[in-house]
């Protein structure tokens, strides 16, 4: 008998959209996706990343190709930024403590992501003024001391962080297809752990445009599905 006003409560859950007319739209095709879309492209273009010699013997080779592949994934940034804050107002509602969580780390991991590609620049346009050397020593960051050590942590701290706990705020929220959870999982598995970019990204990117889909179609999981908010 105990627990029969624990599940009425759960019956009686509010589900309240959260994007609406054309913002549904906005939030599906500009932020929900363009994001994943850059970096896919940025990914096929360029590949794994391999050993900086054989990266920097590609870059001189086919200069046109990475940095237009460096473009992409730079641009990608800023979709990135406003793709997790779409997360964050669809998993806030059940999940406040977690999804402000998961923005604080995504903040970081946003931060680092950028001064990665800034730092790859510098390295590509070594190559570009014919410095291969130079190029290679960035690459293999040997002398950056305490701040490599603070931008890898930002980075890869944040990022790894933060896409594991939006994936647990998104498994609670209704406006999340739970599909779109294993997805991200995926990602991080096969980025973060066995370092495949190329098929980590298109994982993402799959990911992403089943959310697309739901927002557009204004999807909600039934009230009776959705737990109490914490």
């Amino acid at each position: 008998m105990a627990t029969l006003p624990m599940e009425h409560s759960r019956r009686l859950v509010s589900v309240v959209p959260v994007f609406t007319g054309t913002g549904r739209w906005l939030a599906a095709v500009v932020v929900a996706v363009a994001g994943p879309v850059l970096q896919a492209i940025e990914f096929a273009l360029e590949g794994d990343a391999g050993e900086p010699v054989a990266r920097v013997a590609d870059w001189a080779a086919n200069p046109a190709r990475i940095g237009l592949a460096m473009a992409s994934g730079f641009l990608a940034v800023p979709f990135l930024i406003c793709g997790v804050a779409v997360l964050v107002a669809l998993t806030r509602q059940h999940s406040r403590r977690l999804a402000w969580l998961a923005a604080t780390f995504m903040t970081f991991g946003m931060a680092g992501l950028a001064a990665v590609h800034g730092y790859e620049m510098a390295a590509y346009g070594l190559v570009q003024s014919g410095n291969q050397t130079a190029a290679i020593a960035v690459l293999n960051g040997d002398t950056l001391g305490v701040p490599g050590a603070v931008l890898l942590l930002t980075f890869f701290g944040g990022a790894a962080l933060g896409t594991i706990t939006l994936a647990v705020a998104a498994w609670r929220s209704p406006f999340v297809p739970r599909i779109v959870v294993v997805f991200m999982l995926a990602f991080a598995a096969l980025d973060f752990a066995a370092g495949y970019g190329v098929a980590s990204h298109l994982v993402n990117l799959a990911g992403f445009v089943i959310l697309a889909g739901a927002l557009v179609r204004g999807y909600s999981r039934r009230e009776s599905q959705v737990g109490l908010p914490g």
